[in-house]
């Protein structure tokens, strides 16, 4: 009996924490914080009900959402059928439970020297982010886009470690045509595309990326239509300030990263060694800039900026501790990017692509995340996930996080911070 628990012990967990889900949907909880979840879903109700009518509207025929439509497509379809918005989203929330069970099949297909029931009870760390809960909970297009981009992924990785590159087969087009979907449901994933892109072209001979490089411009042609016909998929998120978005990406993503390095760390698998030239001229530049970054830093607080700006201002009522995390994160970013070219591509982008007026958490959870250990290539992730225990001390982290974002669900604690 000891021996069935422990084989199934993954399963169990998914099943306990999926009915931990739905107990959240019950209650409406927001875990992701501030109301932007279920005022989304409300505001954009009326262009999903347009749509069940009239299946190739434009968002901007009911003015009320600035992002790519097949998310409210799909909720559309459950409309039609279903003729309550209640029952779409107890539907959606059964459907975003293929999130954990798509990681796990990624997961198990880049590293598959690990154990299968290990690689299960890691993959239900998703269940502890608190924009997969209440995107579940409030049919966000973040479900969908991160259901395709797994699907990418895992094609991606097959392709990666078995396919012959001399030729363009079915998998290639698989990931440019899932990728796709995932941009269609949110424009933030086209970044991705850099990244495939970039592969592409150091992996295939000149004719066959020409190729691929059409296939993909074919897959973009409805794209460039909702442009044409709704400008506002692209205008409404870009803003000159990048600096803002390079202060606050890198912290954004330091809260995911710290805890990795620090267990690697306190197990001796990884340290700093800032006699190295490299490592102290990069760490004193990284330093710099984003000490300089924060004296003009204008960023409106009250709306988005990450866990660590918010703990910031609502702890010490200044940015040092966003600050702080920003160096950190741009300087574990830096470790990792130098790793190789394809780490560098994709970093590069994750900093820099996201110049928008607002910048929230929920852009990179739980994206970056299956970044780190799907696409990036580094020692980093692979020593990780080398000891089952690291996993367990993550679990606690990211359980911590989501009852503080429960608790400031309930509260409002971070709602008037200014």
């Amino acid at each position: 009996m000891e021996k069935y628990f422990e084989k199934n012990l993954g399963l169990f967990i998914y099943v306990l924490l999926s009915i931990g889900l739905f107990i959240c949907f019950f209650y409406s909880f927001d875990p992701a914080g501030s109301g932007g979840f279920p005022t989304d879903f409300y505001n954009t109700w009326p262009y999903v009900e347009y749509l069940t009518k009239n299946f190739f509207g434009f968002p901007s025929d009911i003015p009320m959402t600035d992002n790519t439509p097949l998310n409210y497509m799909f909720l559309s379809w459950m409309n039609f059928f279903l003729e309550d918005k209640y029952l779409v989203r107890l539907f959606f929330c059964f459907i975003s439970l293929l999130i954990p069970i798509l990681f796990y099949i990624a997961m198990k297909t880049k590293y598959e020297y690990l154990d299968k029931n290990f690689l299960l009870i890691f993959s239900t760390l998703i269940f502890l982010f608190p924009s997969f809960i209440s995107g579940a909970i409030w049919g966000n297009n973040s479900i969908t886009a991160n259901i395709f981009f797994l699907i990418f992924l895992i094609y991606f990785n097959k392709w990666l470690k078995k396919e012959d590159f001399s030729k363009i087969n079915l998998n290639i087009i698989f990931q440019t045509f899932f990728l796709a979907l995932a941009v269609y449901s949110r424009q933030y994933y086209a970044l991705i595309y850099l990244f495939a892109m970039y592969i592409y072209f150091t992996r295939l001979n000149l004719r066959n990326f020409i190729l691929i490089s059409l296939i993909v411009f074919i897959f973009a042609l409805p794209g460039f239509w909702i442009i044409i016909n709704d400008p506002r998929v692209l205008q409404t998120i870009f803003t000159p300030t990048i600096y803002n978005t390079i202060l606050i990406s890198p912290s954004i993503m330091s809260f995911y990263l710290i805890p990795v390095f620090l267990l690697l760390f306190l197990q001796g698998s990884f340290s700093i060694d800032f006699k190295d030239k490299n490592n102290l001229i990069s760490f004193c530049l990284i330093s710099f800039l984003i000490i300089f970054i924060s004296f003009i830093f204008d960023y409106n607080i009250s709306v988005g900026g990450g866990f660590f700006v918010k703990l910031s201002y609502l702890t010490f009522g200044n940015n040092f501790l966003g600050v702080i995390t920003s160096i950190i994160g741009l300087f574990l970013l830096y470790l990792i990017a130098r790793e190789n070219k394809g780490n560098f591509v994709i970093i590069t982008i994750l900093i820099i692509g996201f110049p928008a007026q607002y910048i929230f958490q929920e852009y990179f959870e739980p994206m970056f995340f299956f970044i780190f250990f799907l696409m990036l290539n580094s020692q980093y992730s692979k020593l990780f996930l080398q000891k089952k225990i690291n996993s367990l001390f993550l679990s606690l982290y990211f359980f911590s996080y989501l009852g503080s974002a429960i608790v400031n669900d309930i509260f409002k604690i971070t709602k008037n911070i200014s």
